[in-house]
């Protein structure tokens, strides 16, 4: 009897085993959609996709404050960071103490990314990073420049970052004006990790490569 050959499910074809195996730069901008839960001024949800030194802004009295990304495919995200205001140049801006308490997400997500910020599957949730600003030394006038997680290939189309609210500005030593305690404010959100097929591609694949064995046996 003739033996079929035998090829692991995820590495159907050469071309997919790259897709599930290589991890690279994700452009987070492309064909995605960007939210805030709250946005002053022009300091749009969309400033943490772009190159240049400048930043997102929610308002002091958003109870929630949220950032989020939903992009047009799902990918298996290795790490992902996100840098404090107009800091991804490595030099810290104003109010570098308001980026704490911070949690990053990957979810699978299907609604309207610019008014659900609560809605989708968790498929990963960091620690608390930065919790009362320990990196800053506890006071309102430093910070990280950014801040990291590692999802460990947790697969979803969208990142979400949550700030904690810190009502009685625990995390600065009681100082800081009206936007210390809840205002999220990020200059550039980036992420690696790989592009997941979409499954009839997989399914291909493995029949495309199984004919191709048997044509090689022949």
């Amino acid at each position: 009897m003739m033996k079929l050959p035998i090829f692991p499910m995820a590495c159907a074809a050469n071309l997919l085993c790259l897709q599930f195996a290589t991890a690279a730069v994700i452009d987070l901008s492309s064909g995605s959609t960007a939210g805030q839960s709250s946005q002053l001024g022009g300091f749009a949800a969309s400033n943490a996709l772009d190159t240049t030194i400048n930043f997102t802004h929610t308002l002091s009295n958003d109870p929630n404050p949220t950032w989020q990304v939903l992009l047009p495919d799902s990918y298996s995200f290795t790490s992902i960071e996100a840098f404090n205001r107009a800091s991804s140049d490595g030099v810290l801006d104003c109010c570098p103490s308001r980026f704490r308490d911070i949690t990053i997400q990957v979810l699978n997500f299907s609604g309207d990314a610019t008014t659900d910020f609560t809605g989708g599957t968790l498929i990963y949730s960091s620690a608390l990073l930065n919790p009362e600003n320990v990196l800053g030394g506890g006071t309102n006038t430093s910070g990280p420049v950014s801040l990291s997680a590692s999802p460990g290939g947790a697969v979803g189309n969208m990142i979400r970052i949550i700030r904690t609210v810190d009502d009685d500005l625990s995390g600065s030593g009681g100082a800081g004006n009206a936007d210390e305690g809840a205002v999220l404010s990020m200059d550039l959100v980036t992420a690696e990790g790989s592009a997941i097929p979409e499954p009839s591609s997989v399914i291909l694949g493995i029949f495309g490569a199984l004919a191709f064995g048997l044509r090689r046996r022949r």
